[in-house]
């Protein structure tokens, strides 16, 4: 009676590169599957942007402007893909007119509409919430004021004031601040030993200086002696 053969199975092992090639495939496959299915929805998010305003050189923003608006963006879901790969949105950039503004500062209403969030493909916006938004506006003006030293303990009366180099600081800022302005101020500085460097004390992001600090020298009044006979 013939003795019955024994056929054992060899295992393939695959190599890296061919294990690395099928799991490209596989998610290949499954993204076009997913495209395929979701290209013909429609899809719709929110985003909360920032509102950048943009001015002629000439004017300036007062306060701290933050506000954000709320924008509803409709598209099929390759488009929304596509968008968010290719131009995700950051801000909203709109330009401020000052047409037609006959005294400043003032109050200034602008109306944001779609056209001022830049998209990427055919997306559409259904809506900005809010769609007003309100700041206050002023021009930027430049004025050349007198350095006004203060000393932390007062000034010895043994010692006069004799300069502060500069003696004159140029400002520049908006007209509502300057105009209300009639010297720089230091911070409160110790200057019995007679001399002395002294930042300015008038600190704002809307105002710059043409100099950070100014040196301050004192000096003994001289004391006439009399005459001998």
């Amino acid at each position: 009676m013939p003795s019955a053969s024994t056929h054992r199975a060899m295992k393939t092992e695959l190599t890296r590169i061919e294990r690395i090639s099928r799991i490209v495939l596989a998610l290949l496959v499954g993204t076009l599957i997913w495209g395929a299915a979701i290209g013909e929805e429609d899809f719709t998010m929110e985003v909360k942007l920032p509102v950048v305003l943009v001015t002629a050189d000439r004017y300036t923003i007062l306060g701290d402007f933050n506000d954000s608006v709320m924008v509803k963006v409709s598209g099929s879901g390759l488009e929304m893909l596509n968008h968010q790969i290719n131009s995700p949105l950051y801000e909203i950039s709109k330009n401020v007119p000052v047409t037609g503004i006959a005294s400043f500062p003032t109050v200034v209403t602008l109306r944001l509409e779609p056209l001022d969030v830049h998209l990427f493909g055919s997306l559409d916006i259904s809506q900005l919430a809010p769609e007003n938004i309100s700041f206050t506006m002023d021009t930027i003006i430049s004025r050349q004021l007198p350095v006004s030293v203060v000393s932390r303990d007062g000034l010895p009366s043994r010692y006069s004031l004799v300069s502060a180099e500069p003696e004159y600081i140029t400002i520049i800022g908006p007209s509502s601040t300057l105009l209300l302005m009639d010297s720089v101020d230091t911070v409160p500085v110790v200057i019995s030993t007679g001399q002395a460097t002294a930042s300015l004390a008038f600190n704002s992001n809307l105002v710059a200086y043409s100099e950070g600090s100014v040196r301050i020298q004192i000096y003994e009044p001289v004391v006439p002696v009399a005459d001998v006979d």
